[in-house]
């Protein structure tokens, strides 16, 4: 008899529990791609099925108890949340969440870049004549990144130039009047400044007057930066795994986290042009060496 109800005891809880409305859910851009990569990295990660929503075929509707959304891709993260909801994002470049509108909710978002002082280091590693280094930006959310890279900077012994690029008309003109004031210069993950006819000018100039360039991606890379120290997307994936966990935890989080894993992309032709001699151990632990 024991038994029994004990059985009973079990398999109701197990109904319960799966009838129970589920705390977290996830909201991607488009459910394919590097959001359902993203996403399938978190599910591993966080070690259970979430319910997500593909915000490119339906408007999202969350149950009730939900308490955190974890949002991949910019138009996911930019959606109307209720306020009691936390809402961690990523793959949302250039986009802060203000602060949430109830006490009880944060917003935190997972960086498309390592943490800036490790990404001066890998670009010292692979040019350490480097003494200057201008950042060129266009949306407002990088101002605040960039100037943290001054200081950052300064501990390596690197001047950092900061420019804010306030238009593609302009960014032929800044670049001629930063020749002889750097040895190279770095682009964010910023989806107003890297365009494809942004990408040509810069590697021509790049190209053409030996001064090597670094982004944050593999794209940038493969379009003629020397290299990019960025991160995966099932590091995104972990790292905001990791997020939700410590906030179910009660921990409080800042808003901004940087993935501890990065992923270095290499350019053979861009360095031959920019006379850069890539040394054969990072060459050797690069995750792409586009010949």
């Amino acid at each position: 008899m024991k038994t029994l109800t004990l059985h009973l005891l079990l398999t109701l809880a197990a109904v319960q529990a799966q009838g129970a409305p589920p705390h977290t859910v996830a909201v991607l851009s488009r459910a394919q791609g590097v959001y359902m990569e993203a996403f399938s990295a978190f599910q591993a990660a966080y070690g259970a099925e979430i319910p997500h929503y593909d915000l490119s075929r339906s408007r999202p509707s969350l149950p009730p108890g939900v308490r955190t959304v974890v949002a991949f891709g910019g138009k996911a993260a930019a959606w109307r949340y209720p306020a009691h909801v936390n809402v961690v994002y990523a793959m949302a470049p250039g986009l802060i969440i203000p602060p949430r509108g109830s006490a009880r909710a944060v917003a935190v978002k997972v960086s498309l870049i390592p943490a800036m002082p490790r990404v001066l280091s890998r670009i010292k590693e692979i040019q350490p004549g480097l003494k200057r280094l201008t950042i060129f930006w266009t949306a407002p959310r990088y101002d605040a990144l960039a100037q943290r890279a001054k200081a950052d900077g300064a501990a390596l012994g690197m001047t950092v130039t900061l420019r804010r690029v306030e238009g593609s008309e302009k960014l032929p003109g800044l670049l001629r009047g930063e020749m002889g004031e750097m040895d190279a210069f770095w682009l964010p993950p910023d989806p107003l400044l890297v365009t494809q006819d942004n990408l040509r000018t810069l590697r021509e100039f790049s190209w053409g007057n030996g001064i090597p360039f670094y982004g944050a991606t593999r794209g940038i890379t493969r379009e003629g930066a020397v290299a990019s120290i960025g991160v995966t997307f099932r590091g995104v994936g972990e790292t905001a795994a990791g997020l939700v966990r410590r906030l179910e935890a009660g921990e409080t989080l800042p808003a901004v986290v940087h993935p501890g894993a990065e992923e270095l992309t290499l350019n053979a032709t861009a360095a031959r042009h920019c006379g850069i001699s890539i040394p054969g151990r990072l060459a050797g632990g690069a995750a792409l060496l586009f010949p």
